[in-house]
């Protein structure tokens, strides 16, 4: 063979080799390729109207959905600050818009506000708002069918090149979770089976290539029936045999943990975290490869853009209501806590307030507040914040063994207006909320006052002229602005034969209250205080009345006694 002939040959196999190496490398790169392709899923969950921290959030998902992302809302959005609540929920609809939210899931907070504002904000919102276990019910003829004029059972995202299922569920028992008398055409049937079976449709049917559920309660709730606990779930359910993912809400913990492979994700409450898994894709197969919850101070790389829009949507809310907002309502000598001082103080402020209406109540009843109250100036929007709840007060008549019952649990508060001893089988007259005298378990049976539906006496809401509800943070409010000095404290730190539910047993002197005792327009049974539980100076004023009363005739009687017989 010539030299040229094998300079030729040799140039041949170098390309030959050259090629092959190149086709093997471009085979490798789009094999990794393959198997490297990913989805992401964020999610948020009870984020009760903390509208400070929607810019970044807001600026983060946006970013995030514009690289593929699907995103979502576990519920719980909207009640829990004035900013959000002034306008029902409109403001951060319009912020998740801007952000670019997939789907959002019913929580039981979304409900405090009546169904009709529900339908009009899902309908208004542009969002799909998910509830695929909310179903029509009626008190006479039991379930109905899927509550779909306000509910969506699942949304189907586009991701890139796969498409993803995501199912919106609501804890079955959390309709105990909500004033009653708004849901009594509704109810939450049990999810689980739900899940799976709309798991199979999503997959089988509409071909979706991942699977998630957005779920408003706590992963114990669907799996163990564990009531809510924060611990960590001991069963799947077989879950992962349906789902990829599980996103959690309702209990406000932060929870990530892995069971049979199925990921269950919670982020806190209040914005504190965002929820997010990352799926690898291999050939039809889902791994988990990323499942984390990620801190609000951690979140950077957002979208500039989509962040100031979103913070002037709140900034033209907000002055709308700055006036409102930052009225000072009083000064707090110290921290009122949200389990005990704060609940003190609005039943009182409730007890007054029902004296001055001429309801001769025993006591009043609140549970706990959502927040505390820090010492100093105690503004509207931090009271809002502590009573973000609309919940009327009713004056009802009960029986004793309610009352023991109900202040036997650390979560509700009172205030004694009658130093009379509460016994089991006597009826008492009290201003309790509507949350807690309306209050149903799962079977839709009155479970906290049942014995204020069987007194014969109909639950009388409080009114104030020229308001359409006077609930109980406005009552707290009024009475806020009608004390002359500082709130002390102590007077609602400290227990007292007014707030000791232990002394409910026994019959109590109380100081003298500021009102004048009324008489209510009631059945036979209700009780009016008797002479003896008057303050002191009303005993002596009626003594010497009642003296001068019984003078005034005897010295009558004697003088025309006297002249009859002088004119004889």
């Amino acid at each position: 063979m010539t030299n040229s002939k094998k300079i030729i040959s040799i140039v041949l196999l170098a390309v030959f080799v050259f090629t092959a190496v190149l086709a093997m490398g471009v085979f490798v790169q789009s094999t990794a390729f393959a198997e490297e392709q990913t989805v992401d899923v964020y999610a948020i969950n009870d984020f009760h109207g903390a509208v400070e921290k929607m810019p970044r959030i807001a600026g983060y998902l946006a970013k995030r959905k514009a690289e593929g992302a699907v995103v979502l809302n576990s519920g719980d959005m909207f009640q829990g600050s004035m900013e959000s609540n002034s306008n029902f929920g409109r403001l951060l609809t319009e912020c998740m818009k801007e952000a670019g939210f997939d789907a959002m899931t019913y929580g039981n907070h979304e409900f405090d506000w009546g169904m009709d504002n529900l339908r009009t904000l899902s309908a208004e919102s542009g969002i799909p708002f998910l509830g695929a276990n909310i179903y029509n019910w009626d008190r006479n003829s039991g379930w109905g069918d899927f509550a779909d004029d306000f509910a969506d059972k699942y949304e189907i995202v586009q991701s890139g090149d796969f498409k993803v299922g995501v199912i919106g569920v609501i804890g079955s028992d959390q309709i105990t979770s909500i004033s009653s008398q708004l849901v009594q055409s509704i109810g939450f049937k049990d999810p689980l089976p739900i899940i799976k079976d709309l798991a199979t449709e999503l997959r089988d049917e509409q071909g979706c290539d991942i699977v998630v559920a957005s779920v408003h309660a706590g992963p114990q709730d669907i799996v163990d029936g564990s009531g809510g606990t924060y611990d960590k779930p001991t069963t799947s359910a077989e879950l992962e045999n349906y789902v990829d993912a599980m996103f959690c809400a309702h209990t406000h913990s932060e929870q990530r943990y892995l069971v049979n492979g199925l990921p269950f994700l919670q982020g806190g409450q209040s914005g504190a975290y965002v929820s997010h898994v990352q799926f690898g894709i291999d050939n039809g197969n889902v791994t988990v490869k990323t499942y984390e919850n990620i801190s609000y101070n951690a979140l950077s790389d957002v979208d500039t853009t989509v962040q100031n829009k979103v913070q002037t949507l709140i900034d033209n809310s907000n002055a709308e209501i700055e006036t409102q907002r930052q009225q000072v309502l009083g000064t707090l000598s110290a921290q009122l806590s949200k389990s005990e001082g704060v609940p003190r103080l609005v039943c009182n402020a409730i007890a007054e307030y029902a004296y001055s209406q001429n309801y001769t109540i025993d006591l009043a009843i609140v549970n706990v507040a959502r927040n505390n109250i820090g010492v100093g100036q105690i503004t509207y929007s931090r009271l809002y914040e502590a009573l973000p709840f609309d919940n009327e007060v009713y004056i009802a008549l009960v029986q004793g063994k309610d009352i023991i019952k109900e202040m036997g649990y650390s979560g509700q508060s009172m205030w004694r207006m009658s130093g009379r001893k509460i016994s089991d089988n006597e009826y008492y007259l009290v201003a309790v909320i509507d949350y807690l005298l309306y209050h149903q378990n799962t079977s839709r049976k009155y479970n906290y006052f049942p014995s204020a539906f069987e007194s014969g006496f109909d639950p009388v809401p409080l009114k104030k002229e020229g308001v359409d509800m006077y609930n109980y943070r406005l009552i707290t409010r009024d009475f806020l602005l009608s004390q002359t000095e500082a709130i002390d404290a102590k007077t609602y730190t400290v227990a007292s034969v007014r707030t000791d539910a232990d002394l409910l047993g026994q019959s109590v002197d109380l100081p003298i209250v500021a009102y004048q005792y009324g008489k209510l327009p009631a059945p036979d049974g209700v009780h009016t205080p008797n002479p003896a539980s008057l303050p002191p100076y009303a005993i002596a004023l009626i003594v010497v009345g009642a003296v001068l009363v019984v003078g005034a005739i005897v010295a009558v009687a004697v003088v025309v006694t006297v002249r009859k017989r002088r004119a004889q």
